[in-house]
């Protein structure tokens, strides 16, 4: 049985392409759209059975009737993409934004992805999965860059914003108890219709925007729409209450130069034919179960232990496969929730394993102009009382390495992200590694990507128990 995929503001931008991507995968699609037209036109060139609806979700009503048209039509809703949003882009300055404008970006933005939030939950933990081990629910919230980072003169769609990034964290922890998991995709600059509008009239200029941007470019939606994708996967099923950031690098440079930088070949798409991967740490659960994944996918594997000669056994791949597409970096994994493993060796296993197979990966892919590296490492670097204090510090230093590989590597077209796992996320690790080498992640760079059931975000009196 087919998914029930129901998106919101499915009549434009990413929200458009992210009902092609799933319609193209064998789902339902139901868009919903204030431009009902629109939606219904949308729906028919997706083909047979999807639906397009009108809906204005600053109408309270609307979310209850959006899910009752869901259910009335297929039964039940599986995937929500909340995407349905505005943008201010009038330049008004704090002191002179009218309370009416505000209102109008929290209406849409915020308070009625809410209320879908809220219709769909209570279809969603009533209904029985799909099948064995999946959830009852998914919800993908659109959020933004700006909801990290202020931007002046557009001061209501950042807190907009902002308040999505909060509500998927509460969403995420407290629902994930009734097998429903929700979690948010914060684009950067994306070349959407209404970014071309923006450029067109001034108020964005793309030479600016794309200095920032270590890729050194805009995404697209195609690319959200991929990553909207994996989140709705059982490849995030391990992700509650998370955001992934898919924004070329931008939210995590700082330097005060250019960001796309050239330090290798000009970046370029991998050529035709099958991709290299090398596993490092293949001796570890982690590492052996990427292997086992990515040789499934079709991609020629080399697998190494990581007490290897690093910098030769990859340059040896490399020179076999005459390419280097991915690497998964998973050494020392196996012991990072060790109490007994002192900082030093924690260091020397996880983080200086992770520093040498990521540094001759990366000089391959410099001189390619292509390529991705994923690092495996432990949540406990992202709160404090996850793990040991060994593995928390290596695991914390590991994430800015893989966010400075991405801002030094970004110019050249080379990606690196890292995969920050709880202790019982182990099976859906090897399946979200994939994802991140795979094209679908194109502008995803510097990211950490917590996959820990929502464990490092929850800050309530009880114990998290998370599904998943």
């Amino acid at each position: 049985m087919s998914r029930v995929v129901l998106v919101t503001g499915g009549g434009a931008g990413i929200g458009w392409a992210a009902a092609q991507h799933f319609a193209a995968g064998g789902d339902a699609v139901v868009i919903a759209d204030i431009d009902g037209d629109a939606a219904t036109a949308r729906a028919r060139d997706l083909g047979q059975g999807h639906v397009g609806l009108a809906a204005d979700v600053a109408d309270p009503a609307a979310a209850e009737a959006i899910v009752a048209a869901c259910i009335a039509r297929f039964g039940r809703l599986d995937v929500v993409i909340n995407n349905a949003g505005v943008i201010d882009s009038g330049g008004t300055p704090f002191t002179d934004q009218p309370l009416d404008a505000l209102r109008r970006l929290l209406g849409i933005n915020l308070l009625g992805m809410e209320r879908v939030s809220h219709a769909a939950r209570a279809v969603m933990r009533t209904q029985a999965p799909l099948a064995e081990g999946a959830p009852r629910g998914v919800i993908v919230n659109l959020a933004s860059g700006a909801a990290f980072r202020a931007i002046p003169l557009r001061n209501g769609y950042s807190a907009s914003k902002a308040g999505v990034v909060a509500m998927t964290r509460a969403h995420g922890c407290a629902w994930a108890r009734e097998g429903i998991r929700v979690n948010a995709l914060a684009p950067g600059y994306i070349r959407t219709d209404l970014v071309a509008d923006l450029i067109r009239r001034g108020r964005v200029d793309p030479s600016l925007a794309e200095s920032r941007i270590p890729l050194g470019r805009m995404g697209t939606p195609a690319e959200m729409a991929a990553v909207a994708g994996f989140l709705a996967s059982p490849a995030a099923r391990g992700m509650a209450g998370a955001v992934l950031i898919a924004d070329g690098g931008g939210s995590v440079y700082g330097g005060s130069d250019a960001a796309p930088v050239q330090r290798g070949a000009a970046p370029r798409p991998a050529p035709d034919g099958t991709p290299c991967h090398v596993v490092a740490g293949a001796d570890t659960a982690l590492g052996a179960a990427c292997v086992r994944v990515l040789t499934a996918s079709g991609a020629n594997v080399s697998a190494i232990d990581a007490a290897a000669d690093l910098h030769a056994a990859i340059a040896a791949a490399a020179s076999r496969f005459g390419r280097l597409d991915g690497l998964v970096n998973a050494a020392g994994t196996d012991g990072l929730l060790d109490p007994a493993a002192s900082t030093a060796s924690q260091i020397e296993t996880h983080l200086e394993r992770h520093f040498l197979a990521a540094q001759a990966a990366g000089r391959i892919m410099l001189a390619q102009g292509w390529g991705s590296v994923v690092n495996l490492t432990s949540t406990a670097g992202q709160a404090a009382g996850l793990g040991p204090d060994g593995g928390s510090i290596a695991s914390g230093a590991i994430g800015m390495l893989t966010r400075s590989m991405a801002c030094e590597w970004g110019g050249s077209g080379v990606r690196a992200n890292a995969l920050a796992l709880g202790p019982q996320i182990a099976p859906d690790t090897a399946a979200a590694a994939a994802f991140l080498l795979s094209p679908g992640a194109g502008y995803i760079t510097g990211s950490v990507i917590v996959m820990d059931g929502g464990l490092s975000i929850h800050a309530g009196p009880e114990e998290p128990n998370p599904w998943h």
